[in-house]
């Protein structure tokens, strides 16, 4: 699985989106729009939140792997960092809820292998078209 979230400008409005491969096909390709201002991290948290719920609702037995290009929420979701902000300790009760039933593990990858969840993020806040 591969997530992404942004906000343009920061904060402002934001768009997350998600893809779920499995056995070396896309399964899904999610995106939408994030109501509000909220900021970029928010927006990868949110990311993260809504492909967890996916995926424990299509496949619930599945090994999950998630790879992220923000560095900072895969440090916070390995424990490396805390995770100071109220609003994504929000987001993070609920992860934390979803990862605790799933055998869960996330990477850091960079915007070049993640170029479609990132072109749907912007797809979603209205910033290219189809």
């Amino acid at each position: 699985m591969r997530t992404d979230g942004g906000s343009n400008p920061n904060p402002g409005r934001a768009g997350i989106a998600f893809t779920v491969e499995r056995d070396g096909r896309l399964k899904c390709a999610y995106c939408e729009v994030v109501e509000g201002k909220i900021t970029n991290n928010e927006a990868e948290y949110l990311a993260l939140l809504k492909a967890l719920q996916f995926v424990s609702k299509n496949f619930p037995d599945s090994e999950v792997l998630v790879l992220s290009d923000s560095q900072l929420i895969v440090r916070q979701m390995k424990g490396e960092y805390k995770v100071r902000s109220k609003n994504l300790l929000k987001i993070k009760y609920d992860i934390d809820e979803l990862i605790g039933r799933m055998n869960f593990k996330i990477e850091w990858n960079g915007r070049q292998e993640n170029k479609l969840a990132d072109h749907l993020v912007r797809l979603a806040r209205g910033e290219i078209d189809v």
